[in-house]
């Protein structure tokens, strides 16, 4: 006898047929060495590369998919935003070995923005943004391992009509165009550390009539690093096990739930928000790597203030 439940939905073996035919091409994909996949076409000028990091992953993650990056996307702009750490003699040291092992053989498209004191995961990716744009942006997390075939993916991608794009469902890699920082604004910079910055943005598109669209990328593998410390250890508690309770504390300041009728869904909160204050004004991206001419840039952040 079935112990399957009358009232529920029968299998749909056409679904799980299609399911293991495109987890089967997907894998087969994935093993392909890097050398049978040369580039078809150019990606100059089609979309940019960021990636924020910090001191913990430099060896085991970040390194290698830097490498990994220039190496598939030989003619992309990539840049790095490098958060500051507390023990500020480590992260000069730090800062030191990346200037001598990435930053001098770099070419010139790459660019690196090295904080010796931590800001806001904010305020990396307007850096970021503000080094990359007008060119649609895809924004890396720094504990993540590319396969070659992410070459031919990004060769089919339609970077032209990508506004706000999540990939896999998750704010750990997502693209970004330049109009849409136009509409929706920057990323707020008064986060001081991290975590709802996410959420943030998903209000601020909605109530700037832009849809978050998601897109399947299997050649992206999340190593989902759990780190001892953090560039915010000492200055922000933590909530939901890996956010700064500054950055929480700063949402709830900016957003009050609502019912569905009045406001935008945040999935991990379950449930909608609405502006404390509206009209939620557009954030201007800021302008303070201008002055700043090619080759890293140095930047001794002030201390952070007390929250």
């Amino acid at each position: 006898m079935s112990d399957r439940n009358p009232s529920e939905p029968k299998p749909n073996l056409k679904f799980r047929l299609y399911s293991l035919a495109r987890s089967t091409l997907h894998g087969c994909r994935r093993s392909i060495p890097a050398a049978l996949v040369p580039p078809r076409t150019s990606l100059a000028g089609r979309f940019a590369i960021g990636i924020t990091t910090y001191i913990e992953r430099y060896d085991a993650y970040f390194r290698p998919l830097y490498r990994s990056l220039a190496r598939t996307f030989p003619e992309v702009p990539i840049t790095v935003a490098v958060n500051g750490f507390g023990d500020l003699s480590a992260q000069r040291r730090y800062l030191e070995r990346i200037e001598a092992e990435l930053c001098a053989s770099a070419p010139s498209r790459h660019r690196f923005v090295l904080h010796e004191r931590p800001v806001g995961l904010t305020t990396l990716w307007n850096e970021i943004l503000e080094l990359s744009l007008p060119l649609p942006t895809l924004i890396l997390n720094d504990d993540l391992r590319i396969h070659p075939w992410l070459r031919r993916w990004a060769e089919a991608f339609p970077w032209e009509d990508a506004q706000l794009t999540l990939l896999n469902s998750t704010w750990s890699h997502f693209v970004i165009a330049d109009s849409t920082v136009r509409r929706a604004g920057a990323f707020d910079p008064e986060f001081p550390g991290i975590g709802f910055e996410d959420m943030d943005y998903t209000a601020r598109a909605g109530c700037a009539g832009i849809a978050i669209a998601n897109r399947l990328c299997p050649y992206l593998s999340h190593h989902d690093h759990q780190p001892t410390t953090t560039s915010f250890d000492g200055d922000s508690g933590r909530v939901w096990g890996k956010y700064t309770s500054a950055n929480q504390a700063h949402f709830h300041s900016r957003w009050q739930e609502c019912g569905p009728e009045e406001g935008v869904a945040i999935r991990q909160l379950r449930s909608h928000v609405k502006p404390v204050s509206p009209p939620m004004i557009p954030i201007p991206l800021p302008t303070t790597l201008a002055g700043f001419g090619p080759g890293p840039i140095r930047i001794d952040s002030p201390p952070a203030p007390p929250t």
